[in-house]
């Protein structure tokens, strides 16, 4: 592979992008690209973490279930972020589950090289903690949205992160998965959704939806998006500044 394909491929995960170039030669031989499918679980949360993943193309979701079955998303991870996170900072239990939302490719890496690069590679290290303060920021925001914010709102905040995630304006979404992730009635969604296309900012078919008006849905979203992503570039944009990643 040429340096211009491999600086190309490592740019696909924004955490990775962001290495110095001596620390990303002393990782890549421990990375391997892997496809993962739909609804494909990655960890359940009485399982030893055995691999942590730095997505590329696939959206990831970290799910709570809940003990009357029902489930709802407690965070989500893109090309901007990193699964299994734990690896780091102990047993902490930030999610029952990770299942692939839309499927990819990510790198994988076996957690025991995962913990000897945070012990030795210092901007591994601080990338990791600062990527983990930003992680904590959305648990915490997607708290407060599930609580306090409307169905139509939730959906607008999903859609922008997909938006962001997958840099596509088409997204394999159903209701029933929607309604899964946000841990609401999926006729619930489907009176948000049909408000959302009236307004012109989305296009229903079977199976998708189109993103029409990505303006129209940041004024119709709650503060929850802004303030995650705010964070996100306060915490981890001084990395990313130089790719121009923070978009």
């Amino acid at each position: 592979m040429s340096t211009v394909e491999e600086v190309a491929a490592k740019i696909q995960n924004q955490l990775l992008a962001a290495l110095p170039q001596n620390e990303f030669d002393v990782i890549k031989p421990s990375l391997r690209l892997v496809d993962l499918e739909m609804d494909q679980v990655l960890w359940e949360m009485d399982e030893r973490r055995k691999h942590i993943y730095f997505p590329t193309t696939v959206m990831i979701c970290m799910l709570y279930d809940t003990e009357d079955g029902n489930s709802i998303e407690v965070g989500m991870t893109g090309r901007q972020g990193m699964v299994g996170i734990v690896t780091f900072v102990g047993d902490a239990r930030m999610a029952k589950r990770a299942v692939v939302m839309n499927p990819g490719q990510a790198y994988v890496m076996e957690a025991k090289y995962a913990e000897k690069f945070f012990e030795e590679l210092p901007c591994f290290q601080e990338i990791c903690l600062c990527y983990t303060q930003t992680l904590i920021v959305q648990l915490s925001q997607s708290i407060i949205c599930n609580r306090l914010h409307s169905i139509e709102q939730q959906l607008c905040r999903y859609l922008l992160i997909y938006n962001d995630t997958l840099r596509s304006t088409v997204f394999n979404l159903t209701q029933a998965r929607i309604s899964q992730v946000l841990g609401v009635r999926r006729e619930s969604v489907s009176l948000a959704a049909t408000q959302l296309q009236e307004k012109g900012l989305i296009k229903r078919t079977r199976g998708k939806i189109e993103l029409l008006d990505r303006k129209g849905l940041l004024a119709t979203t709650c503060e929850c998006y802004g303030v995650v992503r705010e964070q996100n570039e306060r915490i981890l944009g001084k990395y990313f500044a130089q790719y121009d990643l923070v978009k």
